[in-house]
């Protein structure tokens, strides 16, 4: 881990910045707006905001997921790739689908590249450990308001079906409730300790 916070170059701000342009100009134009509420996705605009403040807070509220669905979507889509684009988990079927244009499914690669991108970026700064805490809110934000602000068919943060089953299992705030608690136990925390271990092994 770095040992004293060091700025974020210029040429890194600009790059990122850049890319968020192409990427929200293709999401918007292939998905619409409601797509940005899932949680990958807001971690997006959240780095955007940190990199330019320096907020080191923020950049390490977003470590433990990005960095946790980056390795668990690159497998999988690595997995597909080698059996001829089945998807063990169905978080990348879609990159397998012809109903969406190459480049709404090349910008999803985002996951690929991200999370070194914010390793680096907190390992700069600095890790803040209280971040994991933030995330628990954001999430919990990001999951209710996809709930109510996205279409059921969209699934966003996987608030209408699970693993391609529906759920009907319960009342629907119930369920939701549930992802609240969920998200934290199986990936905001497990991410933490993932970010973790990896600074712990960075020169």
């Amino acid at each position: 881990m770095s040992a004293s916070p060091r700025n974020i170059p210029l040429t890194a701000r600009l790059v990122f910045s850049a890319w968020m342009v192409f990427w929200v100009a293709v999401v918007m134009t292939h998905h619409g707006p409601q797509n940005f509420f899932w949680l990958c996705n807001l971690a997006q605009f959240i780095i955007l905001y940190a990199i330019w403040r320096g907020n080191r807070l923020l950049l390490s509220s977003q470590a433990g997921l990005v960095c946790l669905v980056g390795l668990v979507w690159t497998l999988d889509l690595v997995v597909a790739l080698i059996l001829g684009g089945h998807s063990l988990t169905g978080f990348t079927a879609y990159m397998y689908s012809d109903e969406l244009p190459l480049i709404a499914r090349a910008v999803s690669l985002y996951h690929v590249f991200l999370p070194p991108f914010l390793l680096w970026l907190v390992w700069r700064r600095g890790y803040d450990g209280r971040g994991v805490w933030l995330q628990c809110v954001i999430g919990a934000a990001g999951v209710i308001g996809g709930w109510l602000w996205t279409e059921p068919w969209r699934n966003v943060n996987w608030v209408h079906e699970f693993f391609g089953t529906e759920q009907v299992w319960m009342p629907d705030p119930l369920w939701v409730a549930l992802l609240v608690i969920a998200y934290p136990l199986l990936i905001f925390l497990p991410g933490h300790f993932l970010v973790r271990w990896c600074l712990s092994k960075a020169p």
